[in-house]
């Protein structure tokens, strides 16, 4: 009887054991199959934002009543104004459209009319007169939601309001819905993007906006809002917990057209987007363009994006200037970091690689970044904002002035340039530069080239990183400011160095503390990117 008993045990165990792998690998199978799917809505419904990022006076389209900004609400992909309350919202979702999600068996667009709330400085595309917004109280004029085209009461009387849409200025940059596939999984009813059918649009390159929307003091959250008004609601994004994957599915559905991107966020969210393009294997290659909203902003400085955000956003210029920027080459650097086995002569693998854009360097002026790093890590961390951070950077770096923790740098540590070993003078930091902009602006080759006969001449695309050293904190200061120079060690295109001894490092801002390895640094790819030319 026992031994029956211990039997029954023994198999109930193992039904057990093995329903529970089973639901395991049913959730495995499933997070795989759904996980390039991305959901289409159904229904459109209106998305409601405060007004007070339109920074101009709204009416609302229900009532007809003057909004004031702390009780209106507009729909930040038609346009459309509103009380917040339940009410007026209500009567909008039930009479008014919003803009089309994606068009089933259509070629083509009508236009989506919203009354009243016109841009301020609109121009009538009938008359060619400029629509005066204090003329007259409450709603008045028409503004296609889709091409953007404004009209006179009396002007908007004379066209045929039912005819084609041709989505304006910005057409070879939209999504038009009704190129968009959309249908259901087998998981649920919802349907999702399944492909992409180019239009038939001269030129057509549409534009990919991602927005880091915890950068920047909440910037990302109004650039989301203004852009959906002027694109497909659904090609301009938030940056969500799976990353950057959601954006490459609409680029890669695209294929073989290519995309542009837009990037809202400061340099650790712009590599997260270039490395994610690169393990995805998009083709062709989308060029990417940046909306600085970090706190350095290297690689937008150097692209011309500038050096944080305008005070106004104005999606119409915002457009503007990504349809003429210029398409460029940028390398991308592979950091191989392998352990050091100094008994057993053991094949080595890389334990860690890293993809650089920017710069990579070892010593004071990245565990400054680290030190900052675990500080804004820290639940005490209230305040984000580019002014506080700076402040903390800054206090960081004045500590390092007394204290000179990286002191001898170059004794924990071998450099080989090119296969050559370098005799490293005292040094607290070396720097490896791709781009010539390091510590939010610094140019270091352009202030090594002061009063020199051979200069450096840095390229963002020939494969090679300058190599320059600080002799402590406060020349790292001296540098920030522009009065000093920083030591010129040399140029390579093959770059191997020995950690002898524990030392902090940093990849595009992203610091950490490095135990004793070997490491490689050599391009092996390039990234393509928008430069914007200054006038």
């Amino acid at each position: 009887m026992n031994i029956e008993l211990a039997n029954f045990e023994l198999s109930s165990e193992a039904l057990i054991g093995s329903l529970l792998a089973l639901c395991a690998l049913f959730a495995l199978c499933r997070s795989l199959l759904v996980e390039d799917v991305i959901c289409i809505p159904g229904k459109t419904k209106h998305s409601w934002k405060s007004i007070r990022i339109l920074e101009k006076v709204c009416y609302c389209n229900a009532c007809e009543i003057l909004l004031t900004p702390s009780e209106g609400v507009f729909c930040n992909c038609c346009g459309i104004c509103t009380h917040s309350t339940n009410e007026c919202t209500k009567k909008i979702d039930n009479n008014f459209r919003c803009k089309d999600k994606w068009l089933r068996h259509e070629k083509s667009l009508r236009h989506l009319w919203v009354r009243g709330n016109l841009p301020v400085g609109g121009i009538c595309a009938v008359c060619e007169h400029e629509i005066d917004y204090h003329a007259t109280a409450g709603l008045f004029g028409w503004r296609c939601a889709w091409c953007h085209r404004c009209y006179h009461n009396n002007c908007y009387k004379s066209i045929d309001s039912r005819a084609e849409c041709d989505l304006g200025e910005f057409r070879d940059m939209i999504f038009p819905p009704y190129c968009i596939v959309a249908a259901r999984t087998r998981e649920s009813m919802r349907l999702h993007l399944a492909a992409i059918k180019p239009p038939n649009i001269e030129g057509w390159e549409p534009l990919i906006v991602i927005a880091n929307t915890k950068s920047g003091s909440n910037t990302g959250s109004d650039v989301v809002a203004l852009l959906r008004g002027y694109l497909h609601p659904l090609q301009v994004m938030e940056l969500g917990g799976r990353g950057p994957q959601d954006a490459m599915q609409w680029a890669a559905k695209a294929s073989p057209r290519p995309c542009r991107i837009l990037v809202a966020g400061g340099d650790g969210t712009i590599g997260w987007v270039l490395n994610t393009i690169y393990a995805l294997n998009i083709k062709p290659i989308p060029s990417v363009a940046i909306m600085p909203l970090g706190t350095g902003n290297d690689l937008s400085r150097v692209m011309g994006w500038g050096s944080k955000p305008p005070q106004t956003l104005d999606p119409i210029s915002i457009l503007r200037n990504i349809k003429s920027a210029r398409s460029v080459n940028l390398d991308r650097f592979d950091l191989q970091i392998e352990k050091l086995f100094y008994r057993l002569p053991i094949q080595r693998h890389p334990i860690k690689t890293v993809h650089i854009y920017n710069y990579y360097s070892i010593g004071v002026d990245a565990l400054v970044t680290y030190n900052f790093h675990k500080t804004r890590e820290s639940r005490f961390y209230l305040l984000s904002s580019r002014i506080f951070n700076k402040l903390i950077y800054f206090g960081f770096g004045t500590q390092q002035i007394v204290q000179r923790d990286c002191e001898h740098i170059e004794q924990k540590l071998d450099l080989y340039l090119d296969g050559h070993l370098v005799q490293l003078p005292e040094l607290q930091s070396i720097i490896f530069l791709n781009i010539d902009s390091w510590g939010a602006g610094c140019k270091l080759c352009e202030l090594s080239n002061a009063d020199e006969n051979n200069k450096v001449e840095n390229s963002i695309s020939d494969g090679m990183m300058e190599v320059f050293g600080l002799v402590s904190s406060f020349h790292m200061a001296q540098l920030q400011c522009g009065i000093s120079k920083p030591v010129r060690i040399g140029q390579a295109k093959q770059i191997r160095i020995v950690v002898k001894a524990t030392c902090p490092m940093q990849s595009d801002g992203e610091p950490w503390m490095q135990p004793p390895a070997e490491i490689y640094l050599q391009s092996r790819s390039q990234a393509r990117m928008l430069k914007l030319e200054s006038e």
